[in-house]
């Protein structure tokens, strides 16, 4: 059947469509014109935006104009290649375009040739999904940590009175469940709400040989937020999830403010905004800071990201535990003072090589003398794990060289797997790690990460390395 496409989809679309093989066809025709009013257009937009259809713009889809099953399933099939990058929210979007186009994806030798059951969905709604329903989903995790803080010089010994804290390392075990939705109330706007509850047991906190000073059973609002789109322009207020450059910075943390997003095609975007950094709870007041990002796409595999994060004062402190010139754990007051900038890369540099990098300084003034205002981190990574694909996998090393004020190892919120030193304003951190993560189910996987670290400064800090740090976690989604 004839379909209309604007030029640039029509030649993107032909692109795509050498790369595939077409020589069966499903018993329904794949030919089909698909409604204007179809949920699907704008599902397939949403990947866009998000990056998953790598080298498409989102203009591609704003007029909304008739295409057929088999041109969307092709930018599925995009999107499926890429699910490695999804959030929790793109995989329940794609999962559900998955079941729509299954013949489709058949023919494209993309799905098994006998996909599951498929139910049939209304052809007649503007809404995201049937009728404007909340789309719910989730994820639960459990993990172990031994020595998480990264806080204990190996070798400390402590005096007859401070005997029950020597050589200690925190351990603790936690139970996370997230449980949210998403929505669309009206054409140019999103809702998108979680809660998470958490529980944490066997809190050795390092200082006790019992202690058990976790959260147990605690609950809190992790995301609501309201967006309203417009062509490439967004809006978002409220809690929302933030990524900032490659995620030395922030990354996959709640922020409670305002952002607004300019989309620039071909995997390029630009953003800034305001927000309290205390959405997750960890500080005992308002860190609001000024925040903008940016990422420019060079091609399909390559992209290069500036990110900025400045708090607003200088007022707040934080307590940190540090070992002093007696070999001693002593208590101080540094100021919490942030004016990073950060440059960073994320480069495919095969099916199975991902490679990724970003340096950090800290521009604050009035940090003290003597403060460590720089860092980098890079990860390189060999795999295709895939989170609805059963025994797929990746293997990941790590290596990070972090000054005690470059990044906030305090409230952790980076994309680190480690704090990133002994807190802000304590020893840093420098070293390597190694981790692996393996798909047990579909939707389950299981990842152990090892890390040994020292001190960013030997010499300034009166110790040469941490205890080892282990992460052992095992996570479902739904």
């Amino acid at each position: 059947m004839s379909y209309i496409l604007n030029k640039k989809l029509l030649c993107s679309l032909a692109i795509a469509g050498t790369m595939i093989n077409s020589t069966a066809f499903a018993s329904e025709n794949p030919f089909a014109t698909v409604p204007k009013d179809y949920w699907a257009y704008t599902a397939v937009e949403h990947l866009v935006e998000t990056g998953l259809v790598d080298g498409y713009n989102l203009t591609d889809f704003h007029d909304k104009k008739v295409v057929a099953r088999y041109d969307l399933a092709q930018f599925v099939a995009r999107a499926m290649a890429n699910e490695n990058r999804a959030t929790a929210e793109d995989k329940v979007i794609l999962n559900k375009l998955q079941q729509e186009y299954s013949n489709e994806l058949k023919i494209m030798m993309v799905m098994p040739a006998e996909p599951a059951p498929v139910k049939e969905e209304p052809q007649a709604t503007n809404n995201f999904f049937d009728n404007g329903k909340i789309k719910w989903f989730g994820d639960a995790r459990i993990r172990y940590q031994t020595n998480y803080k990264a806080d204990t010089p190996k070798g400390y010994t402590a005096n007859v009175a401070d005997k029950d804290r020597k050589d200690k390392r925190s351990n603790r075990i936690q139970e996370r469940l997230r449980l949210g939705f998403y929505a669309e109330p009206d054409e140019n706007l999103s809702v998108l709400g979680r809660v998470k509850l958490e529980n944490t047991t066997n809190d050795d906190n390092g200082y006790t040989n019992n202690g058990d000073s976790g959260a147990h059973g605690s609950a809190n609002l992790d995301l609501l937020a309201l967006t309203w789109k417009q062509m490439d322009t967004s809006v978002t207020l409220g809690r929302q999830n933030l990524n900032i450059g490659q995620g030395l910075i922030w990354w996959d943390n709640p922020v409670d403010g305002i952002m607004v997003t300019q989309d620039l095609g071909n995997n390029s975007l630009i953003s800034a905004g305001w927000g309290n950094l205390t959405a997750e709870n960890w500080k005992d007041y308002s860190m609001n800071a000024f925040i903008a990002n940016a990422q420019i796409g060079v091609d399909d595999n390559t992209k290069f990201t500036l990110g900025y994060l400045k708090t607003n004062s200088n007022e707040n402190t934080l307590w940190n535990n540090h070992k002093n010139q007696w070999n001693w754990i002593e208590s101080s007051e540094n100021p919490y003072m942030l004016e990073q900038i950060a440059y960073g890369i994320n480069t495919q540099l095969s099916d199975k090589w991902n490679l990724t990098a970003e340096a950090v300084t800290n521009r604050a003034s009035g940090l003290p003398d003597g403060a460590q205002k720089n860092g980098w981190w890079t990860r390189l990574t060999y795999g295709n794990l895939k989170w609805d694909t059963k025994d797929t996998w990746k293997v990941y090393a790590d290596y990070m060289s972090l000054g005690n004020y470059s990044v906030d190892s305090t409230g952790w919120a980076h994309i680190l797997n480690t704090p990133g030193g002994d807190g802000l304003g304590g020893n840093g951190e420098k070293g390597y790690g190694l981790g692996i993560s393996y798909m047990l189910a579909d939707n389950t996987n299981l990842e152990f990460n090892w890390y040994k670290l020292r001190p960013y400064d030997s010499n300034y800090s009166g110790f040469s390395d941490y205890y080892d740090m282990y992460n052992l976690a095992l996570n479902y989604s739904f």
